[in-house]
């Protein structure tokens, strides 16, 4: 008997006697499997933080102390924290202009412009970007981007002195650990949204004002206050706090503008009346923006785009342009936005020149305003725009800067030349030494343009030049961690086919013959001695310990995959033996998965695609049974509406609104679908399409109350979800009873399922009632109608997989002229797998995703709404109240993975086999999310992207344990098989 399976036909001449021992082979090989598969992906997963959030901060570069007199002895940095560029510039509905003070400062004293961050737009990075010169440190997110976790330089530690007065979050971080520093930040409690926080700024000036005051009457300070490379940093943080409370078009905020622009002209005069010496400089300029809905974070030009005005000591004048001469045009900014626009008519500003600058630029001008060394960590290029310099000394400031810039470069070649045996340095910048001596040259002809031309291409190369060795060893790991994914899933791919999977006889006695002899033994020395000598180079190159564990894995996996070297010649062989209709069937499989799979890589950016999908194969799959099984049975109905209904919710927004209405009704809705499946699991036996998932015997069930049980648990988790929500909306507390009620119900209902009956139909129907009353309990919107719209999805799953069962026995049946032993099988009835096997792991793969973002994005649980725990704790428990949402996530998992369980008894395919199936396309998916890891951006964009990589790489262990957990209520599932009574009679 010839049965055609993934590869073919397997001929019977293997004896039984060595089934046990093949048997015990396969465990064996699959518990160390299973094993290296949890090591594999723990290790791989640490290797984003080696390849993509490396820090660029160095240390031990010397300072360039600039060669020009400075020509301010003292700086103002006024940071209006939140303020965006329009809401600064724009008039009021009234057409008077926010910030009268600023705008008389553009017009007659200073220049002005847009500075343009990069995200992430938060303050932290924002302010370091300003006074260190650089953008956010990728490996702030080991920190929980709380803290720069590199010690770094800033405008504030080459200064003689800063005073600084603002928010405790943002003062400390510069002046912490600065010993000439003078400073203080109010209170975390004054940050209060519920008030007009425009106080936190009066606060902040206040402290200056006092702090000069005082001077009058301490000689020692007055002293310290003459002194020069004085730096005042007043940080104004209540246009952020009222942008977060009141949304940026809101007259709290748009006043705030007109008080930071009140305190900017307080500033000025008291200064100039203090000093009299016009030796002052002021910086007036915002960290980020503010979007429409009161958050920053990302790169829309809401919270990238910030003003910047600059006037005072060494600073130009203002300068009459016209239209044509608007000196940004199609330049592009670091916000990655091209900003070819003019200035906006209603700034009414379109006549004086504006000069943008990236936010890192402000660090090299307030340096080069003092004359102080730029900072060694900054990136910052010198914007020669808005410095009043003589020819001469503008170029010798951007020496400065440049050669700043390169003493980083030259930092970072010796540090990963002392480090590497085959170093490759940076060529354009091989001959940085001649092009510094022909600016030398140049300065000393006098040739001022030639000597600026070459010295920005000189701190342009050095730019490039610190990216060349950011990324030095990204190729080397990228490529190392690619091919160890890829070993794994060919490892896996092997291992089915050997395991589970019909081959030709002499392949497989052949690839045990061989498979432990000399081919063994020259594969892993070939391997142990490869990863000596990489272990060796690694070492000798100081490279981390976790570089090691790469190259391990990825040798020691293509290593067991050389052990394989017979078989896999074999399997070629006998592939290029088969008709090519069969290998265009093959690559169509593996064409169509790979679709599906980067479809539902998609589907975690955009949910949406799944209501496609899911309107697409309703309607196919309904057509399909339609043209294989009559209509009257409703099958095809079915499958095509509840598809089409599960459809819906990845429509609806992923914030789940209140409707406890609507958690009620879905108690009902549970009840009706589980009064329908009892009623079909008793009724429906007899049709050759139920045959085989209803409970055909009609003996006495164990417990007859049991679905009853279920039932009113049902209901009086729906009356529990009433009594709990109205005491809440009325503000009482919750009652104990009802706490305990709630806990009881959800705690009971999950056990009953184990005592029901074991037909396919009555114990699925009943799993799903058990672990409706907790999820209802959790549910506070329209996700509890969910939970029955996926319950009637597997339903239609199953009944599907039943259809094509049936479907596949009467064409067997009428080819053979007899019923007998349609397939071959391994033990514990249980077949090989076929080529067409292929759809239960990827219909999983959908299902299990739908089950991710069907409700809500599972990488982040803040997507979820805290009050679904309030109807069992209204104390502040973390850890209790993350594990109830957790639970809530897993449930329906749970229903997916039990169908999934259901199926595979069903059809009587092996559930490790589709296990490692399933495997194999969430590591497809892996390999995509591995490569979409992003380390710019704002930190929610960065921190999704890092849990959609581990979410996919979790699953190996993830689905493992969901399958042990699920197989206590999915194992002693019983179903009638024709082809099994077959062979029994066989």
């Amino acid at each position: 008997m010839d049965v055609d399976g993934i590869l073919g036909n397997r001929d019977s001449k293997l004896g039984k006697s060595s089934i046990p021992r093949r048997r015990q082979w396969v465990k064996r090989r699959e518990t160390w499997l299973v094993i290296l598969g949890v090591v594999l992906h723990a290790v791989y997963m640490l290797s984003i933080f080696d390849i993509y959030f490396k820090t660029p901060i160095v240390h031990g570069m010397d300072l360039v102390s600039p060669r020009f007199s400075p020509p301010a002895k003292r700086l103002v940095l006024l940071v209006a924290d939140g303020l965006r560029a329009d809401k600064f510039f724009e008039p009021d509905l009234e057409a008077n202009f926010r910030a009268p003070f600023l705008r008389n400062v553009i017009k007659n004293q200073g220049r002005w412009g847009v500075s343009h961050a990069r995200p992430p737009t938060e303050s932290r990075p924002g302010h370091v970007a300003i006074i260190a010169g650089f953008y956010e440190d990728p490996s702030a997110v080991t920190k929980g981007w709380k803290a720069n976790p590199v010690e770094f330089d800033s405008v504030f530690n080459r200064s003689r002195h800063t005073i600084s007065y603002g928010s405790p979050d943002i003062v400390p971080i510069f002046c912490g650990a600065l010993p000439h520093s003078t400073w203080a930040t109010y209170p975390h409690e004054f940050e209060d949204f519920a008030t007009d926080a425009s106080f936190l700024d009066e606060w902040s000036f206040d402290q200056f004002q006092s702090l000069l005051n005082r001077s009058n009457e301490d000689p020692k300070l007055k002293r310290l206050l003459e002194q020069d490379n004085l730096v005042v940093f007043l940080h104004l943080l209540g246009c952020d706090s009222n942008g977060h409370a009141h949304r940026p078009f809101s007259s709290i905020y748009l006043n705030n503008v007109k008080v930071v622009d009140h305190i900017a002209e307080r500033v000025y005069n008291l200064l100039e009346n203090y000093y009299k010496d016009n030796r002052t400089s002021y910086i007036f300029t915002a960290d980020h923006g503010m979007s429409d809905k009161g958050s920053h974070g990302d790169g829309h030009p809401s919270n990238t785009d910030t003003p910047l005005v600059v006037w005072g000591a060494g600073v130009k004048h203002p300068r009459p342009v016209t239209a044509k001469d608007h000196s940004d045009h199609v330049l592009r900014f670091i916000d990655q936005h091209l900003h070819d626009a003019p200035t906006p008519k209603e700034w009414d500003l379109d006549g004086i020149e504006r000069v943008d600058v990236n936010q890192a630029d402000i660090a090299p001008l307030m340096s080069t305003l003092l004359g102080l060394p730029c900072p060694v960590n900054s990136v910052g290029n010198l914007p020669l725009g808005y410095v009043d310099m003589k020819e001469e000394e503008e170029v010798e400031a951007v020496l400065a800067n440049t050669k700043q810039i390169l003493n980083q470069f030259l930092r970072k070649s010796q540090i990963k030349q002392s480090h590497s045996l085959f170093f490759k340095p940076f060529k354009p910048l091989a001959s940085y030494f001649s092009m510094l001596n022909q600016i030398e040259e140049l300065l000393s002809a006098r040739d001022y343009k030639a000597a600026m031309q070459l010295s920005e291409n000189l701190r342009s190369l050095a730019l490039k030049g610190l990216h060349y060795f950011q990324t030095y060893d990204l190729l080397m790991l990228m490529a190392t961690i690619t091919l160890g994914y890829i070993g794994w899933m060919v490892f896996l791919v092997l291992h089915v086919l050997q395991a589970y999977t019909l081959l030709p006889g002499d392949i497989f006695r052949k690839e045990e013959a061989v498979h432990e002899k000399s081919n063994t033994g020259k594969a892993q020395l070939c391997g142990c001695l490869f990863m000596a000598v990489v272990s060796v180079l690694l070492f000798l190159e100081h490279s981390p310990p976790l570089y090691h564990a790469y190259f391990a894995m990825t040798i020691f996996l293509w290593t067991q995959i050389l052990n394989e070297y017979k078989f896999i010649k074999a399997l070629w062989r006998y592939l290029c033996g088969r008709k090519s209709d069969y290998v265009i069937k093959l690559l169509a499989l593996g064409v169509v998965s790979v679709i599906i799979l980067e479809l539902l890589v998609h589907s975690f950016t955009e949910r949406k695609l799944y209501t496609w999908c899911f309107l697409i194969v309703g309607a196919i799959a309904s057509i399909y049974l339609y043209k294989s099984i009559p209509w009257r049975s409703g099958i095809p109905v079915f499958v095509c509406l509840t598809c089409w209904f599960l459809s819906l919710f990845t429509l609806m927004p992923a914030e789940i609104p209140d409707n406890n209405k609507l958690v009620n009704a879905s108690g009902v809705m549970v009840i009706v679908i589980g009064l329908t499946g009892k009623w079909l699991d008793l009724n429906a036996g007899v049709n050759r399409f139920w045959f085989g998932i209803c409970n055909h015997e009609k003996r006495k069930p164990r417990f007859p109350m049991l679905f009853q049980l279920q039932a009113l648990f049902v209901g009086l988790s729906s009356v529990m979800v009433f009594l709990s929500t109205s005491h809440r909306t009325e503000k009482q507390e919750l009652h104990t009873i009802h706490q305990l009620m709630n806990w009881f119900i959800a705690g009971f209902s999950m056990i009953l399922p184990l005592f029901s009956e074991n037909g396919l139909l009555s114990r699925l129907n009943s799993i799903f009632l058990g672990f409706a009353p907790p999820f209802l309990l959790l549910s506070i919107g329209y996700e509890a109608v969910f939970y029955g719209a996926l319950g009637l999805v597997l339903i239609a799953w199953i009944l599907f997989e039943n259809s094509l069962l049936y479907v596949h026995k009467v064409n067997k049946s009428s080819a053979s002229g007899k019923n007998l032993g349609e397939h071959a099988f391994l033990e514990n009835d249980t077949r090989y797998l076929q080529l067409s096997d292929m759809r239960i792991p990827l219909t999983f793969m959908v299902l299990f995703n739908v089950a991710f973002f069907g409700t809500g994005n599972f990488a982040s649980i803040a997507s979820f709404e805290i009050s679904s725990v309030y109807r069992f704790i209204t104390v502040f428990s973390p850890f209790l109240m993350a594990a109830l949402l957790i639970f809530k996530l897993f449930i329906p998992f749970l229903l997916v993975i039990c169908a999934f369980s259901a199926i595979t008894k069903l059809l009587e395919v092996p559930r490790i086999g589709c296990y490692f199936l399933v495997i194999l396309c969430s590591d497809v998916m892996t390999i995509h999310f591995f490569f979409l890891v992003k380390n710019t951006g704002s930190w929610m964009e960065i921190g999704n992207s890092i849990s959609h990589f581990g979410i996919m790489s979790a699953q190996v262990v993830f689905v493992l344990l969901l399958f042990a957990l699920t197989n206590i209520y999915t194992k002693d599932i019983e179903i009638r098989s024709g082809s099994r009574d077959s062979r029994k009679v066989m």
